[in-house]
């Protein structure tokens, strides 16, 4: 079976997500997509807009055959611990065909050359100079490639191509039986204003914050799913109700600890307990702590990984298994397939599952505290309760908005 995976946060899901599925699936001409979304707290350090439920029964209407978890221990790295997380899994799921993925050059061919220069000694080399001279990783990747390949526009300005570049590093180490298929991506990544109809899901965000509407920029059914999630208490979510939690966090961590825990390194740990003393709120910590070497997505996943206990030692966990969030039309396809593919663990019941390794249970560990925190931050209380890992079925298209 020929399925085009997407590496994904819909957060929330929009009209440019429906139209890649749709525009991707028939141009590679894939018996079905397969997903793998980030759960409860995405990339940037935040938690999501929706729960994953919600967002991956979203997905299913539009084009997604079966939606997969990626773990919290993927989705809170940089791009690079990103990549190598989501692209592991699907190797190991033993999905081949093709990962699909927007990008603002669009052009596949310069993208595997970069890929192959990134890991290039010449390429370390000039890198390591840029970051000895105090600049960001991003921001010395950037200046790398400036040096190595031909560039028309500012490179730190396009981070769906420094994420492309990530995936198909990943695909080259882990041999993954995918190909890199691109789509150029409409309007800015993080656009506040929309561009050709399409609207970024960071500009839905910030019309969320600001209480205007989003029916205009995401699929109808989409749109229903997300009112009813507002209806029942269950979103939006939102970075500030963090604030206590990450304060205490920081709080009960010693200096020596807040040293072992991803994404930290450097001095950055005296700069967060120097902000944790003299902030109190989230936002106020990550804005006091943030500089040029310390972007302030950077900042908040640290904050996050210290939130959940996530150290250096989790990073070297490669996946232990697959767990399914939502099936389509061809999702019940779609998972025979895989089991008869797939080297890891398939969980379709989280109760049933039972953990064959310490590194297994750690990840299983990681991802039920992150629900279970995220819980914690339903718009009304009552709405979320912990375990919710194992009682929440996954979400199948015949029952969707039930």
């Amino acid at each position: 079976m020929k399925l085009m995976a997407v590496i994904c946060e819909y957060n929330p899901f929009h009209n440019g997500h429906a139209y890649q599925l749709s525009t991707q699936k028939e141009a590679l001409g894939c018996d079905a997509a397969i997903c793998l979304m980030s759960g409860s707290f995405v990339q940037r350090g935040e938690p999501a807009l929706l729960d994953k439920w919600a967002r991956a029964e979203m997905a299913i209407h539009y084009g997604c055959d079966l939606v997969l978890e990626l773990p919290a221990l993927y989705s809170l790295q940089s791009a690079e611990g990103f990549a190598r997380g989501a692209v592991s899994l699907l190797a190991g799921l033993g999905v081949e065909g093709y990962l699909a993925f927007g990008s603002e050059c669009g052009n596949a061919a310069w993208l595997k050359t970069a890929a192959e220069t990134a890991v290039s000694v010449e390429f370390q080399e000039v890198l390591k100079r840029h970051l000895s001279t105090g600049k960001s990783y991003p921001q010395a990747c950037a200046e790398t490639f400036r040096t190595m390949m031909p560039l028309n526009e500012k490179f730190e300005e396009r981070p769906n191509d420094i994420l492309g570049i990530e995936y198909i590093k990943a695909i080259n180490f882990f041999r993954a039986k995918l190909s890199p298929a691109v789509i150029c991506r409409r309007g800015a990544h993080d656009g506040t204003e929309p561009e050709h109809g399409f609207l970024s899901a960071g500009g839905i965000r910030t019309k969320v914050a600001e209480g205007q509407s989003i029916e205009a920029y995401m699929p109808s059914k989409a749109f229903q799913i997300y009112q009813r999630e507002v209806a029942r208490g269950r979103a939006p979510v939102n970075y500030h109700g963090l604030d206590s939690l990450l304060c205490y966090a920081l709080m009960r961590t010693k200096r020596e600890e807040l040293a072992g825990i991803s994404g930290v390194s450097e001095g950055l740990e005296k700069r967060l307990m120097d902000a944790g003393a003299a902030c109190r709120t989230a936002s106020e910590i990550a804005a006091t702590a943030h500089t040029k070497r310390y972007p302030l997505a950077r900042i908040q996943r640290v904050m996050m990984n210290v939130l959940l206990g996530i150290s250096k030692d989790d990073e070297t966990i490669l996946p232990c298994y697959g767990r399914v969030l939502a099936l389509g039309n061809r999702g019940g396809e779609v998972l025979r397939h895989l089991q008869k593919t797939s080297i890891l663990p398939i969980i379709t019941k989280t109760a049933d599952y039972q953990p064959q390794s310490r590194e297994a249970a750690r990840l299983f560990a990681i991802d039920c505290i992150a629900t279970d925190v995220y819980s914690l931050l339903y718009p009304n209380p009552v709405a979320g309760k912990t375990g919710m890992d194992f009682y929440r079925s996954p979400i199948q298209l015949r029952s969707a908005l039930v």
